[in-house]
C-alpha cells in the first residue's frame, strides 16, 4: 500500500498494547520471584553453593527478558504513528521481530532452567531432610530402649517420624514429575524398594510398641534410621555423579560450538575476500551466493545446537541469542544484496556477520572458562591432586592421580568385612560417592589430554576413550556400590594403560638432536680390483685410437671427438 489505513494504524496500536501487558506480566513474575527467594532467606533455607549460582543467573536472565532496546523500538514506534512514515514503520517491526524472536526464546530457556533448577533443590531437600529424619530416628530408638520411657509418648513420637518420612516421599514423587517436564530429564536414583524397606521398619515398630517390645521396636527404629542415612547417601551419590557428567558432555558440547563458530568466521572471510575480486558478470558470482547460502544453514544449525545447550547451561550469557539474531538478520541481507547485484551493500552485511560471530566466539569462550573453573572448584573439593589450573594435563600427572584413587578404592575393599563383596558397610556409600566424583575429574582429564594429543586420529598415547570408557564403568561400579573383584581388575588394568601411555609420551618429548660429522674420505671396496679395470679400459681406448679405421677426413674428425669426449 502507497499509504496506510486506519486498520493498519489500529493493528499496530494492538501490537503495542500487547507488548505493554507482556512487558508487565514479566515484570510480575520478577517480583513474584524476589519474594520467593526472600521468604527462603528468612525461613533460613540455605542452598548448596551451586543452587545459589543458578538461582542468581536464573534471576538475571529474568531482569534481561526485557531489554531496554526492545523498549525504545516500542517507544519509537508510538511516536512513528502519528507521522505516517510506512517504510520507517516497516522497518521498525521488521526490528521488533528479531528483538521478540530474542525474547521468546529467553523465555522457553529461562523456564527450563527454572525448572531444572527447582527439580534439583527439590532433590536436595529431600535430602537434606532425609538425613535429618535418619537423626531423629535413631535418637527415637535409644529413647524407646529406655525402660522409664512412656510407650503413649513413644508411640505418637514413631507416627510423627513415619508422617515426616511420608511428606519426604510425596517430595520425591513431585521431583520425578518436574524432571519429566525436562526437555532432556535427569536419571534419578530408583529408591522405591529402599522406601518399602523404611516404610516396613516404621510399621514394624508401631507393632512392637501396641505390644510393648520396647527392645523389638528400638531394634526396627534404628533399622530404619540406618536405611534413611543409606538411602539419602545414595541420592547424594547419583545427583553428583549425573551432575559432574553432564558438566562434561556440555563443556565438549560447548567446545565443538566455539570450533563450528571460528571455522565460520574464517568461511565469511574468505568468501568477503572472493567477492571483492569479481564484478556481477563473472560465473563465479553466482557460486558466491551458493557459498553464502551454505554459511547461513552452517549459522542455523550452530543457533540451534546452541540454544538447545543454553538450557542446560546457565553460564551461557543472555547476549548469545542477540548475537545469533544479529547472525540470522545480516545473513539474510547479505544473501538478498548478492540477488539484486548490491556487492558494496553484500559486502558490508558480512562484515557484520564476521563481527557477530567473533563476538558470539568471545562470549562462549568466557562460558566455557567458567565451566571450566567451576569444574576445577569441583574436583578440588576432593582430595586427589590435578593438573594447576590452565595447565595441560599430561599421561604422567593422571597416572599419579589414578594411582592414589586405585590404592583408597582398595583400602576401601580390603575394610569391608568378609562376605560383603558388593555391599560396603554402613557409612561408605558417601565415601564411595567421592571416590566416583574423584574417578569422574580424572576422566575429564583424560579427555582433554585425547582431543589435544590424539586429535590427528593416530593415538600415540594408545587408545585413550577405551580408557576413559573404563573408567567410566568403574564410576558406575561405585555409585551403584559394586566393589567386586572385576572393579579392581579393571583399575589395574586402567594403571597398565596410563604407564604405557606416560612411557609413549616420554619417547616422543624426547629430543633426538642430530650430531654433525666431518667428512672423511671412504675407500673402495675393491681397490685392486677397480684399478685392474681402469687399466684395461684405457688400454683398450688406446688401441681404438692408434688403430683408426679408413675414414674420409670428416668422418676421422668425429672419431677424434669421441675419444676425446670419452674420459669427460
Amino acid at each position: 500500500k502507497k499509504n496506510m489505513t486506519w486498520e493498519d494504524k489500529k493493528k499496530i496500536e494492538d501490537i503495542l498494547k500487547r507488548q505493554n501487558d507482556l512487558e508487565q506480566k514479566v515484570s510480575d513474575i520478577q517480583k513474584e520471584n524476589q519474594q520467593k527467594n526472600s521468604l527462603e532467606t528468612e525461613q533460613n533455607k540455605e542452598l548448596n553453593k551451586e543452587l545459589q549460582d543458578k538461582q542468581q543467573q536464573i534471576n538475571d536472565l529474568m531482569d534481561k527478558l526485557m531489554t531496554p532496546e526492545l523498549k525504545k523500538l516500542m517507544d519509537e514506534l508510538a511516536k512513528l504513528l502519528d507521522k505516517q512514515d510506512k517504510a520507517k514503520i516497516q522497518e521498525m517491526l521488521d526490528k521488533m521481530k528479531f528483538s521478540n524472536e530474542d525474547i521468546k526464546k529467553e523465555m522457553d530457556r529461562t523456564l527450563e532452567l527454572f525448572k531444572k533448577m527447582e527439580m534439583e533443590k527439590k532433590m536436595q531437600d529431600a535430602i537434606d531432610d532425609l538425613k535429618k529424619l535418619a537423626d531423629k530416628q535413631e535418637k527415637e530408638a535409644e529413647k524407646t530402649q529406655d525402660k522409664n520411657s512412656d510407650e503413649k509418648e513413644q508411640k505418637d513420637k514413631q507416627q510423627e517420624l513415619k508422617k515426616e518420612f511420608d511428606d519426604i516421599k510425596k517430595d520425591l514423587k513431585d521431583a520425578e514429575e518436574k524432571n519429566k517436564e525436562l526437555t532432556e530429564p535427569e536419571k534419578l536414583e530408583d529408591t522405591k524398594e529402599d522406601q518399602k524397606d523404611i516404610d516396613q521398619d516404621q510399621k514394624d515398630s508401631e507393632q512392637k510398641l501396641d505390644s510393648k517390645d520396647k527392645k523389638g521396636a528400638a531394634k526396627s527404629q534404628k533399622s530404619a534410621g540406618q536405611k534413611m542415612k543409606k538411602m539419602a547417601e545414595k541420592m547424594q551419590a547419583a545427583m553428583d555423579a549425573n551432575s559432574a557428567e553432564q558438566q562434561e558432555e556440555d563443556a565438549a558440547a560447548l567446545r565443538q560450538l566455539l570450533e563450528n563458530l571460528i571455522r565460520l568466521s574464517f568461511n565469511q572471510e574468505d568468501l568477503m575476500e572472493q567477492l571483492k575480486m569479481v564484478d556481477t558478470n563473472n560465473p563465479q558470482y553466482l557460486k558466491i551466493g551458493k557459498d553464502q547460502q551454505k554459511l547461513k544453514d552452517d549459522a542455523k544449525m550452530i543457533e540451534d545446537s546452541l540454544f538447545a545447550l543454553s538450557k542446560r547451561v546457565t553460564q551461557i550469557s543472555s547476549y548469545v541469542n542477540k548475537e545469533t539474531s544479529a547472525i540470522n538478520r545480516n545473513m539474510e541481507k547479505t544473501l538478498s544484496s548478492l540477488e539484486d547485484r548490491k556487492m558494496a551493500d553484500a559486502r558490508g552485511s558480512q562484515q557484520y556477520v564476521m563481527t557477530s560471530v567473533n563476538n558470539l566466539a568471545l562470549l562462549l569462550s568466557e562460558a566455557l572458562k567458567q565451566m571450566q573453573e567451576q569444574m576445577s572448584q569441583k574436583q578440588g573439593n576432593g582430595s586427589c591432586n590435578k593438573p594447576g589450573k590452565g595447565q595441560k594435563p599430561s599421561a604422567g600427572s593422571i597416572r599419579k592421580m589414578q594411582e592414589a584413587l586405585n590404592k583408597k578404592i582398595q583400602e576401601m575393599k580390603d575394610g569391608m568385612k568378609p562376605g560383603q563383596m558388593g555391599k560396603p558397610g554402613e557409612g561408605m556409600s558417601e565415601q564411595l560417592a567421592k571416590l566416583a566424583a574423584q574417578q569422574a575429574a580424572i576422566r575429564g582429564e583424560l579427555n582433554k589430554l585425547n582431543q589435544s594429543d590424539n586429535k590427528d586420529g593416530k593415538k600415540p598415547l594408545g587408545d585413550l576413550g577405551k580408557l576413559a570408557a573404563q573408567m567410566e564403568q568403574t564410576e558406575k561400579d561405585l555409585v551403584n556400590k559394586r566393589l567386586s573383584q572385576e572393579t579392581m581388575v579393571r583399575q589395574q588394568e586402567i594403571m597398565s594403560r596410563l604407564l604405557e601411555s606416560e612411557r609413549a609420551e616420554r619417547e616422543r618429548d624426547q629430543d633426538n638432536k642430530r650430531e654433525s660429522k666431518e667428512g672423511k674420505n671412504v675407500s673402495d671396496r675393491n681397490p685392486f680390483d677397480m684399478e685392474e679395470y681402469k687399466r684395461l679400459k684405457q688400454k683398450e681406448l688406446e688401441l681404438l685410437k692408434t688403430l683408426p679405421p679408413s675414414l674420409s677426413p670428416f668422418y676421422r674428425k668425429k672419431v677424434d671427438d669421441y675419444f676425446q669426449s670419452i674420459p669427460n
